[in-house]
């Protein structure tokens, strides 16, 4: 038998190929309005500010949905509905258009940062926590300690939606990151968050 070499492929006719994959910061949310500014935990700073990879099922809200719901609970265990000065800035991809791009993250980031002045940055999920720290590290070796952005503390670790894939260890692993981020802020504010 002989090889025949296979007939080349007809030229596929043009289709249409999107741009690279932008990252923006959409502008902070207050997420508890109602709170009285007086009955404010002195432990709990100054103020937080959360920093997430948006999640589409939420309608832009970050505390609906069975994500924000989750992400609303891991803040309540912290105490933070009772704080004034909560905020939420998600990080959304889009696709590049080729027109004009908007600030970058980190200007973004620094603005937000000066203009809210945070007692801790808070930053959950993997492409959040390399987009604003620009490391590659897993996130395995980054949580556990605190990282500095524009001047601010920073804890990261896992978000909502990754712990209600069922990754029950992590579970554990999140909330000894979100007592790390209030020990931080509890030091600052030079008082002691009162024993559970």
């Amino acid at each position: 038998a002989t090889l025949t070499a296979a007939p080349a492929p007809a030229p596929a006719a043009a289709a249409f190929t999107p741009g690279p994959t932008a990252l923006s910061l959409l502008p902070p949310q207050l997420l508890y309005t109602h709170v009285d500014p007086s009955q404010t935990p002195a432990p709990l700073g100054a103020g937080w500010l959360v920093v997430a990879e948006a999640d589409g099922s939420t309608g832009g809200h970050p505390l609906v949905a069975d994500a924000g719901r989750l992400l609303d609970n891991m803040l309540r265990a912290m105490q933070l509905q009772r704080h004034p000065r909560v905020h939420y800035m998600a990080l959304a991809r889009s696709v590049s258009t080729g027109a004009a791009a908007g600030p970058d993250v980190q200007t973004t980031l620094a603005a937000a940062i000066a203009e809210l002045r945070p007692a801790m940055v808070l930053v959950m999920g993997r492409l959040a926590i390399q987009t604003l720290l620009q490391r590659r590290e897993p996130l395995g070796q980054l949580r556990g300690q605190v990282h500095q952005l524009h001047g601010v503390p920073v804890v990261v670790t896992f978000d909502a939606p990754h712990l209600l894939r069922g990754h029950a260890a992590d579970k554990a692993r999140a909330w000894a990151d979100l007592c790390l981020a209030l020990a931080v802020v509890a030091k600052g504010a030079g008082t002691l968050p009162a024993a559970s």
